[in-house]
């Protein structure tokens, strides 16, 4: 028991070093209770009843760390009355409607006596600018992490081709082949660097070439 209640604190502590940055808020988010879905198709919002809404408050969208959070909270005590994850590699918590372009269902989520639950409500929003801005940060948020994961990706890459050693070493040679270039101007045109002489005869490679572009 002790190990199970340990858990839960260490991810609070986790959650809480990670930076919240709220991509999109609207003060006027309203809520429905909606019926069940009887079949594969999609939701409706001519089903809810929208003028008659079960609660009226803040949303809001926020970043933290590689999880966007989306919150509804009273208006003046900013109490949570709901919230939703969206996580890369989990379903969507978000789906519009057909019907409409203001109003989408919610899959929200809460962990109550231990135990995850979910559940599904309707969400809708005065303006079809608020509902674009709202999906418009859900999106943003996927294509940081995609953007996040190329750059790591690279970063690995990097780290591995950077361990590779290109410099000559003891007894190893590195042949220059010159072209366009005559041999009055330079002693032969295949030329054995040793790693003894190999700045000495750089040198001597860039001064001639820098008196050829002069003529």
């Amino acid at each position: 028991m002790q190990k199970e209640e340990a858990a839960p604190n260490d991810q609070e502590e986790n959650e809480a070093e990670a930076l919240e940055l709220v991509l999109f808020q609207v003060p006027e988010c309203y809520v429905y209770l909606i019926p069940p879905r009887k079949s594969a198709a999609s939701y409706r919002a001519d089903e809810w009843d929208v003028n008659k809404w079960v609660w009226e408050g803040i949303l809001k969208v926020i970043s933290k760390g590689e999880e966007c959070i989306i919150r509804l909270e009273d208006k003046n005590t900013s109490e949570l009355y709901a919230r939703a994850f969206l996580r890369k590699g989990e379903p969507h918590p978000v789906e519009p409607v057909i019907d409409s372009s203001r109003y989408f269902v919610l899959r929200v989520e809460e962990n109550i006596d231990g135990r995850l639950r979910h559940a599904f409500i309707g969400i809708g929003f005065r303006e079809r600018t608020e509902a674009y801005d709202f999906q418009a940060a859900l999106h943003d948020h996927m294509k940081y992490l995609d953007k996040k994961k190329t750059a790591e990706e690279m970063e690995q890459k990097f780290q591995q081709t950077s361990l590779v050693d290109y410099s000559l070493k003891e007894g190893e040679t590195l042949v220059l082949q010159l072209k366009n270039v005559s041999v009055s101007s330079f002693s032969c045109q295949l030329c054995p660097v040793t790693h003894a002489n190999y700045w000495s005869t750089l040198i001597e490679f860039n001064l001639l070439l820098l008196s050829t572009e002069k003529r």
